[in-house]
């Protein structure tokens, strides 16, 4: 994916005058803020992201995220292209690479030449011999929560990003972490909502069929949940589709 796919294409670059000040970036990172508030949720937001990315970074010609889920998974979304995937997919795997190294340790990594970085002894030389990456930046997105995951930005020439590489990019992470954390914000309250919801109708089924008060129908769903080791939420998801408690032999 590009810039084209991501907002309102690279034409809208080209009416933003003095592109190379610190105004013009201003503007054209105003212009990716708006653009990421009215993304529809946190994949699209990332979406966004990575074709300004690839628009306004210099050096920067593959993009993609590594979102850290629950328990430390870690999860790549909205590559640019496969490739992005597959080079991220093999720090995970090797549990080597600067995006794991930007999560976890300095909020930004640089590889100039990622084939003989000696911190990345299997995959650098992997990712450039299957893929032809040369450099790659990654920088850390979080708010005072919590760590999100890493922007990936990846080069199929050495020292492909300079100093003001790294300044837009860490500008751009910024902007990506407020957004992203908004759009994760509202999932997990719509999220929350259906869930209660879904809930809610359970215990009306057990409350009809079995005479129940609201009390003890929650107190079954909550029982088997425990029981089982299965979420409540599954459990409800169950007796609201199948109209029937879950099978509790075994």
């Amino acid at each position: 994916m590009n810039i084209d796919e991501a907002g309102e294409g690279v034409a809208a670059l080209e009416p933003v005058a003095g592109l190379g000040t610190a105004e013009g970036m201003d503007r054209l990172l105003a212009l990716a803020t708006r653009q990421m508030d009215d993304a529809t949720g946190s994949e699209d937001v990332l979406r966004v992201a990575v074709g300004w990315s690839i628009g306004v970074v210099p050096g920067c010609e593959m993009a993609g995220v590594t979102l850290r889920r629950r328990r430390g998974r870690l999860e790549s979304v909205a590559s640019s292209e496969p490739a992005v995937e597959s080079c991220d997919q093999l720090q995970y795997e090797l549990d080597e690479g600067p995006c794991l190294d930007a999560i976890t340790d300095s909020p930004v990594i640089e590889a100039t030449d990622v084939a003989t970085d000696t911190r990345w002894p299997r995959w650098g030389p992997q990712v450039a011999a299957q893929h032809g990456v040369a450099g790659m930046l990654s920088v850390r997105l979080f708010s005072s929560e919590r760590v999100h995951g890493a922007l990936n930005l990846y080069s199929r020439t050495t020292d492909a990003f300079d100093h003001d590489s790294i300044d837009i990019a860490r500008l751009l992470a910024t902007h990506v972490s407020v957004a992203l954390r908004s759009a994760l914000s509202d999932e997990q309250l719509r999220l929350a909502v259906d869930s209660r919801n879904v809930i809610g109708q359970a215990q009306g089924i057990l409350m009809e069929r079995f005479s129940l008060d609201a009390a003890r129908a929650f107190a079954v769903l909550s029982r088997l949940s425990q029981d089982r080791n299965i979420r409540l939420l599954d459990i409800a998801m169950h007796v609201v589709t199948e109209r029937s408690l879950p099978d509790t032999a075994g």
